[in-house]
This record gives structure tokens, C-alpha cells and sequence, in this order.
């Protein structure tokens, strides 16, 4: 994938650490062709996702930055949607700015149709100055055969975003930078490189049933504030976060599996804290300000986030914003981003039984996985609870384990299967300019954060 010739080794690297190819899968004998074991699954990671960036309490008057995701790998299946059925994508950014949506180019693909799984190279690109997001690119697979509503398993989609890098406020160009003391340096740095990475699969379950499999996970590079001061705050990212769902059509055969990330956290040159629990915390103190501004005493607090599941019926669902950073001055918040936030909902297909499904069991409220922006009702829960741990899915022979990262490996479609439509998003990025656009309006504004054995036929 060349992107650039000095990142190139650096991106290759990231996936290769990450990818683990799909198990071999096959498809069950369709008992009959009025079968109709209807399905949902949507899978979702995001390298970033801002929640709040507010340069108020720094620089009053200028407008805040809200709901933004950076790097972004998304897979959506509805078993009776139309006229796709599978569709995964892989963006460079999702935006809301000032209510104008600033969507940024990236790869799509769906299936049932002709096509390749779709490439797309993504430009580095600024936002007037305030932050910059290097090369990467983005690819999307979706895969479909009518087999999979019968009782047939195999992979659904597949979707990955690499970035070479992220920084926020760090002066270039024309742009003003973070100041501490009298040194020029950056709000937030990630890299050298991150990605982001989801997939779906219908997997077969230890007692011989058919379930749905949808998995998240991101590769966050080192994060860095005010790099190169004395009083830089690095975060050192040891293991990285997953997260997945198996729903098997009830709350003994679902389950929701999460690996939270280990970091260790150092400030200038002090002992390092080694987060590794759920709901760990370390806050730190910093003094500075943006340009021609002055500087105000910072807090910033590092975070992991906790799992949040339900279970309803068929149905399973879980979230998780798996590092949390916080920039506050007083309590105002200056930053809140989650980086690697992770979204997965699965919902079991019907019972398979004679051909047709098991008197109960009924079907998913299908949704319109055509469009763009669908999301199916694959898991909309009663309620959240915090996370507990759930009997574990036992892997077979085409169900993998869940502590595996999720694949992000581009199988072929299944035997008598059809790929899916290239729909890639070509052209210029449009994320050049609904950014730059919407930087000249933000002037002075802190922004963005930061490769299955062919199944064969019984």
C-alpha cells in the first residue's frame, strides 16, 4: 500500500501486527429453500472520537468542535435489506461542524453485486493550520451468499483505516501552537502510525447453531502533550484494545468479550503509572496557553474506559471508549476524546429448523443497509449495564476464539457467493475541503485528534 515512501514500512507494519486472518468457515446444507434465518450485525471502531473541544476557557469567543470520529472502520449486514445486504467502509473522518456534516472520502463496498473489495489512498490534509492528519489509506470488503440465511457461515465484512499520524494545535503553517513557558509544542501528538479495524461473521456455535460475530479493535501509536517541554505527558499504549459481541439467539450462548488496553503513563521524567483496569484513572498538571493568549494551569486526566453490554432476545450489544483523555481548565473541559471507541451489536439469526425458522424465535427488524449512513437494528437494548463477564463462547473449528484481534484480512467472497458492488469514494478527498472550510470559519480553534480458506460446499 504505498502511501508514502517513509511511512510506508510503518503502515504495513501496524497491519500486519493486527491482522489475523479469518478462520475456515463453511456453509451448513440448506435443509430448504424457503428457509429464512433472518440476521443483523454492526461492528464500528473509531480511531478517535471527540466528544467535546472547546477553546473557551483559553480563548473566548471562538466557536466548540463536538461529536467528531477520526479514522473510521464500519460494517453493516441486514440478512433482508435491499439492495445491498452488506456494506463495510472505511472513512478518514466523519464530521459536525458548526452543523455543516464534513464527511471525509474513504473506501465503501456491498454486496450482493459485482466489484472488488475497495482501496483508497487518503491525502494528508489540514485544518487552516490547527491540526493535521497524515497519509493513510482506507479498505472495505462486504461479502454475501443466500446460503448465509440458511444456515450457511462465513465472513460478512471487513474494514480498516490507517493513519500515519495525528497531531492538534501544533503551529503549522500559519496556525498558532501550544505554549508552555516560552517553547512552541503541540496540544496532542499520536503516532508514528493508528488504525482502526472491524469486521462481521456468521460463526458456528458449540452446540451446532448458527451465530452472529461482530468484533472492533484500533492500533493507537505513543500520544504525546506538549512533546519536547519539560513538561510532556507521554502515553506509551502496551496492549491494544478489542472488543467483540456473539449473539447466538440466547443469553446462554451470547457473549461479549473485551480486552481493554494497558498503558503506561510517565510526566517529565517521573516514575510511569501502568494502567490495566477498567475504570483506572492518573491525572496530571500542566501550565500554558494558546498563542497571544495567557497561560492557565491545566489538568489532564488519562482514562480506561469500561464495557457497557445488554442482552435482549437474540440480541447483544456493547460500547466501549477504551482511552479516555481529558483536558480541563477549571471544570471547563478545553479536550474530552476517547481514543480507540468501539461499538459492536449482533443479532442471532432464527432458528433453522426443516428449512424454516423455529416457531419464536421470529426476526430482526430489518433496516435500510443500502444507504450510506444505515445502521440495522441489530441490538437496540433495553438497557445498559456495566460490564460483567458472560459465559464464554467456546471456540470450534469456525468459531475462533474471541480474544483474537479482529481480522482485518480481505477474503474472497463464499463458493457460489457473489462479492460485492465497488462503490469506493474516488476523486479528490473531500475531507481537504470540509475541513479547510471549516477551519477558516473556526480560526483559533483546537481540532482532530488525533488480510479464510475458500468456504466450500457440503
Amino acid at each position: 500500500m504505498p502511501i508514502a515512501s517513509s511511512r510506508h514500512g510503518l503502515i504495513l507494519g501496524v497491519v500486519a501486527a493486527l491482522a489475523v486472518p479469518a478462520t475456515p468457515t463453511s456453509a451448513a446444507p440448506v435443509a430448504g429453500r424457503d428457509c429464512a434465518g433472518d440476521f443483523t450485525a454492526r461492528a464500528q471502531a473509531d480511531l478517535a472520537k471527540i466528544t467535546v473541544l472547546d477553546p473557551g476557557p483559553l480563548a473566548r469567543g471562538l466557536p466548540a468542535l463536538a461529536d467528531v470520529r477520526l479514522g473510521s472502520a464500519k460494517g453493516d449486514v441486514d440478512s433482508a435489506g435491499r439492495p445491498y445486504r452488506s456494506v463495510a467502509a472505511g472513512r478518514h473522518a466523519d464530521a459536525t461542524v458548526l452543523g455543516l456534516p464534513a464527511d471525509g472520502a474513504g473506501a465503501r463496498h456491498a454486496a450482493p453485486g459485482p466489484g472488488t473489495p475497495s482501496e483508497v489512498d487518503l491525502t494528508t490534509f489540514q485544518a487552516a493550520g490547527l491540526a493535521t492528519a497524515s497519509l493513510g489509506k482506507s479498505t472495505a470488503h462486504a461479502t454475501w451468499d443466500e446460503r448465509y440465511r440458511c444456515g450457511g457461515t462465513g465472513p460478512l465484512t471487513r474494514a480498516a483505516t490507517m493513519l500515519g499520524g495525528l497531531s492538534v494545535l501544533d503551529g503549522s503553517g500559519t496556525g498558532p501552537a501550544m505554549l508552555a513557558g516560552d517553547r512552541r509544542t503541540s496540544l496532542l501528538r499520536i503516532g508514528p502510525t493508528g488504525s482502526a479495524q472491524s469486521a462481521a461473521d456468521l460463526v458456528r456455535l458449540p452446540d451446532g447453531s448458527v451465530g452472529v460475530r461482530s468484533s472492533a479493535g484500533v492500533a493507537v501509536g505513543d500520544l504525546s502533550l506538549f512533546a519536547g517541554t519539560p513538561q510532556e505527558i507521554s502515553v506509551k499504549v502496551i496492549t491494544q484494545p478489542t472488543l467483540e459481541a456473539v449473539a447466538g439467539g440466547d443469553r446462554a450462548t451470547s457473549a461479549v468479550t473485551y480486552r481493554p488496553a494497558v498503558l503506561r503513563v510517565s510526566a517529565a521524567g517521573k516514575p510511569a503509572h501502568v494502567l490495566k483496569d477498567s475504570g483506572a484513572a492518573v491525572s496530571l498538571g500542566l501550565l500554558g496557553g494558546v498563542e497571544r493568549y495567557s497561560p492557565a494551569a491545566l489538568e489532564v486526566r488519562v482514562s480506561l474506559g469500561e464495557v457497557r453490554q445488554s442482552y435482549r432476545a437474540r440480541q447483544v450489544r456493547a460500547e466501549a471508549a477504551t482511552l479516555r483523555l481529558e483536558v480541563k481548565v477549571g471544570r471547563a473541559h478545553l479536550l474530552d476524546v476517547a481514543l480507540g471507541h468501539l461499538s459492536v451489536a449482533a443479532c442471532a439469526p432464527a432458528r433453522v429448523a426443516a428449512g424454516k425458522p423455529g416457531p419464536g424465535q421470529g426476526r430482526p427488524v430489518p433496516s435500510p443497509v443500502g444507504r450510506r449512513d444505515a445502521v440495522p437494528a441489530a441490538a437496540v437494548p433495553a438497557a445498559e449495564q456495566p460490564a460483567a463477564a458472560p459465559p464464554a463462547v467456546t471456540a470450534t473449528a469456525d468459531s475462533p476464539a474471541p480474544a483474537d484481534p479482529p481480522a482485518v484480512a480481505l477474503p474472497a467472497g463464499p463458493s457460489g457467493g457473489t462479492g460485492g458492488g465497488d462503490l469506493a469514494l474516488t476523486g479528490s478527498d473531500a475531507t481537504v475541503v470540509g475541513f479547510a472550510g471549516a477551519g477558516l470559519v473556526m480560526a483559533g480553534l483546537i481540532s482532530l485528534v488525533l488480510t479464510r480458506r475458500r468456504p466450500t460446499r457440503k
